[in-house]
């Protein structure tokens, strides 16, 4: 099953391949139309090497396109990638926006046979890219078209000719807006769909009560940046945290109150992390957060700065707690010093919480192997 996510990116990588089949099919009308024109036509409409150059251009850009298609699809698309493939689909319609002008140029300019294609290009532009940048393209096209026409024609031209200029303009801009109220109701759901789609993938990884990641995607998270950490030669630290006596918490204020702590706990722990830092719900009152890039000792400052925000902050009813306020239980480790696999990593920081209740509660723990010695 296809993740939602990714619909709408297949949407788009479907525009672009769209794009690269008409390519081929435009460049093969463009040879055959001239061709045969020249053939019928006592005098040439274009000269064979401007033909071939604005031919070839065309075709050797849809390998060009293709290859980048192939490439980033290679392995799989991302939800990420969404921009990334906006912009070649921008890209696809600039070029054959220049190899159309040329055309027009090199075959009588305003005269040109084949310039009613400005109107094709508008009408694709508007269909398949965004908005904004396919009114710039019409914007392009008309000033194009005037710098064409008084290029071939001069500055002394009749007053039908110009009117035949303006007219085609208006034309353009008209095929522009009809084709843009053809098409925003099509644009409109592509973003909503989009919108219900991030909303949904983004359901599908986060808790509901505190807002943080959910443990799913947190071990998913650990793993990929256990590999990139080991590629990389990079650190980076595991936090595990619970709320100390917290059955006591529900037990006396009740369990609606005991969710709204946690909620609250998470909205300070967001606020306490940094953005790349993944934040995670792991189960029941206990937290756990990754670090990148961040070792033991990094790890620790942050991991203290939270558990002294959280003993600070103002929850209803802390002072039933035993220790007269809501006060966290903290653990880490680090890779590459405490584990080279997740679940060593991992479990070491759940012992170093583990240790920290044994010692009272209420403070950080790195994990060290003199802890257990000391037991023995």
């Amino acid at each position: 099953m296809r993740r939602p996510e990714l619909v709408v990116v297949e949407q788009m990588v479907n525009k672009n391949l769209w794009l690269t089949r008409i390519r081929w099919t435009y460049s093969f009308f463009i040879f055959l139309f001239f061709s045969t024109y020249n053939i019928l036509s006592p005098v040439p409409q274009i000269g064979f090497y401007e033909l071939f150059l604005i031919v070839s251009l065309s075709i050797i850009s849809n390998f060009m396109f293709l290859f980048a298609l192939k490439r980033n699809i290679h392995g799989g698309i991302r939800a990420s990638q969404y921009g990334m493939f906006a912009s070649i689909a921008g890209l696809q319609l600039d070029l054959d926006f220049i190899v159309l002008a040329l055309l027009v140029f090199f075959s009588g300019g305003f005269d040109s046979p084949v310039i009613v294609l400005f109107i094709f290009y508008i009408m694709v532009s508007t269909f398949l890219i965004f908005h904004k940048k396919a009114f710039r393209n019409t914007i392009l096209a008309m000033i194009l078209i005037t710098i064409i026409f008084f290029r071939n024609s001069g500055f002394d031209v009749s007053s039908h000719d110009l009117a035949r200029m303006v007219a085609f303009n208006i034309i353009l801009a008209f095929t522009y807006f009809l084709t843009l109220y053809l098409t925003s109701n099509l644009k409109g759901n592509e973003i909503i769909m989009r919108e219900l789609l991030e909303k949904t993938r983004l359901l599908s990884i986060t808790d509901g009560l505190t807002g943080l990641y959910n443990q799913s995607y947190f071990f998913r998270q650990l793993k990929n940046l256990l590999e990139k950490s080991k590629k990389d030669h990079l650190p980076f630290s595991v936090i595990i945290f619970d709320v100390d006596h917290f059955k006591s918490y529900n037990d006396n204020n009740g369990h609606i109150r005991g969710s709204e702590a946690l909620a609250q706990i998470g909205a300070i722990t967001k606020r306490v992390f940094r953005q790349n830092d993944i934040l995670a719900k792991y189960g029941g009152d206990e937290f756990v957060i990754i670090l990148p890039n961040t070792d033991k000792v990094g790890a620790f400052l942050a991991a203290d700065r939270l558990r002294d925000t959280v003993e600070k902050e103002e929850f209803p009813g802390e002072e039933h707690q035993p220790m007269g306020r809501i006060t966290l239980s903290v653990g880490l480790s680090s890779f590459p010093d405490h584990g080279q696999t997740s679940d060593e990593i991992l479990e070491k920081a759940d012992k170093a919480m583990y240790y920290a209740k044994e010692q009272g509660r209420n403070r950080t723990q790195i994990y060290s192997d003199e802890m257990f010695e000391e037991e023995e």
